[in-house]
C-alpha cells in the first residue's frame, strides 16, 4: 500500500519517536512510505525515510487556509491510498480536507484532550490506551498500544556511578521535569524513606524539584541528573521504576520497564492502570498513599514480582514494535478493503 504519515508537530518526544519507528516499520515491511511533515522532524528522520518526504510548516495555525491548500495538494499529488494523521493538529486539519481527500484516512489519538470531534471526520480512529478510546465517538475506533524494540540493554552500576548508598534499593523515574509528571508528589512519598532515587530528565520544574530535594531527610538520596540518552541503561541497573504523573497519553518508560522485568509502581493512568495489578496503582496526587504502597512492596519484594509477572507476559506480545506494526497493518487493511 501507498501509505502517508501526516504529522504537525515541532517537537522531539514520544509521538516524534513513535512515527519514526512506525514508519520505518511499515517501510521494511514492504509498503511504499511518504511522510508530510515539518522540515525540523524530516531532518530527524533515516534517508530511507527522507526521500520520499513532503515538508510542510508546522508553525501555522491549524485554521490557516493556506495549510490547508498546501496540504491538499500534496495529497492529490502522491495518489496515496492511506492518510495517517497523527496527533490532535494533524487530524483537525485532515478532517476539514476528508470530502477532498481520495484516500482513506485514520487518526491517532495520542493524548487526553477537552475536544476530539475533529476525528469523527475521519473513517477510523486509533487510540493507544483503552482509556483514550472512551474520549471518541466513532463508530471505528481501534485500540493500539506504541511499541518499543524488545533488546538486550546492558545495565549501568548505579551506586557505583552516582556515589549512592549501595544497601539501598535504587529507584528511577523518567520524564520532563513538568508538573504534570508529578515528581514533587514523590519526592514527598519518598521522604524519610531508606533508597536511592534517580529522576532523569530536564525541564522548567528543575528549581522546585532542587530545592525539594535539598530538604529530604538524611536516609533519602535523590539525583536529578537530567536528559539523559542512555536511560534505558540507567533503568536496566535500578531495582524498579516509580511513575507519579498526573496524566499520560502512553509512556514509553512504562513499556521498557516492562520489558526489562523491572517491578513497578504508578499512578491511575494510561496504559499503567490498563495492564498492571490493582495493587500497584496509586490514586493521582495522593503521596500519602504512594508511600504507604511503596512501603508494603518494599517488605515483600517477592510478592511485588508476582503481581508483576501477566504485566511481563502482556508486553512481550503487545509493547513491540512487532505487535504495533501488526495493529496498525490491520486497521489499514480494513480500510483498504472497505468499498473496494
Amino acid at each position: 500500500m501507498r501509505i502517508c504519515q501526516f504529522l504537525l508537530s515541532r517537537g522531539d518526544g514520544g509521538l516524534e519517536k513513535h512515527v519514526r519507528e512506525l514508519s520505518h516499520s511499515l517501510l521494511e515491511a514492504g509498503h511504499d512510505v511518504f511522510i508530510i511533515a515539518d522540515p525540523l522532524f524530516i531532518k530527524t528522520l533515516p534517508q530511507s525515510l527522507q526521500q520520499h518526504a513532503t515538508p510542510i510548516s508546522a508553525s501555522m495555525s491549524r485554521h490557516n487556509p493556506i495549510l490547508w491548500m498546501r496540504l491538499l495538494k500534496i495529497l492529490q499529488q502522491l495518489n496515496i491510498d492511506i492518510v495517517h494523521a497523527q496527533a490532535s493538529k494533524a487530524s483537525y486539519v485532515l478532517g476539514l480536507l476528508r470530502r477532498f481527500v481520495n484516500a482513506k484516512t485514520v487518526g491517532t489519538l495520542h493524548n487526553i484532550k477537552h475536544d476530539v470531534s475533529s476525528y469523527n471526520k475521519l473513517d477510523h480512529i486509533i487510540t493507544v490506551s483503552k482509556q483514550l478510546s472512551t474520549y471518541v465517538q466513532h463508530q471505528h475506533v481501534s485500540v493500539v498500544y506504541n511499541g518499543i524494540h524488545s533488546h538486550t540493554v546492558s545495565a549501568i552500576n548505579l551506586s557505583e556511578q552516582f556515589n549512592l548508598p549501595s544497601h539501598l534499593p535504587t529507584f528511577c523515574a523518567v520524564g520532563r521535569l513538568v508538573s504534570a509528571k508529578g515528581f514533587l508528589d514523590l519526592l514527598d512519598a519518598i521522604d524519610g524513606l531508606p533508597l536511592n532515587l534517580l529522576i532523569i530528565g530536564e525541564g522548567p520544574e528543575r528549581v522546585k524539584l532542587e530545592q525539594r530535594v535539598m530538604s529530604l531527610s538524611n536516609n533519602t538520596m535523590c539525583r536529578l541528573l537530567g536528559h539523559r540518552q542512555n536511560a534505558p541503561e540507567l533503568m536496566a541497573g535500578a531495582d524498579g521504576i516509580l511513575i507519579s504523573s498526573h496524566r499520560e497519553g502512553f509512556s514509553y518508560v512504562f513499556s521498557e520497564a516492562l520489558l526489562q522485568h523491572k517491578p513497578i509502581l504508578a499512578t491511575d493512568v494510561p496504559v499503567a492502570n490498563e495492564v498492571l495489578a490493582q495493587e500497584l496503582i496509586v490514586p493521582i496526587g495522593k503521596a500519602p498513599l504512594f508511600r504507604e504502597r511503596l512501603i508494603a512492596l518494599l517488605n515483600d519484594r517477592e510478592r511485588w514480582l508476582t503481581l508483576m509477572e501477566p504485566s511481563f507476559l502482556l508486553a512481550r506480545n503487545e509493547l513491540t514494535i512487532e505487535a504495533m506494526l501488526n495493529g496498525t497493518n490491520a486497521v489499514y487493511d480494513q480500510l483498504k478493503n472497505k468499498n473496494g
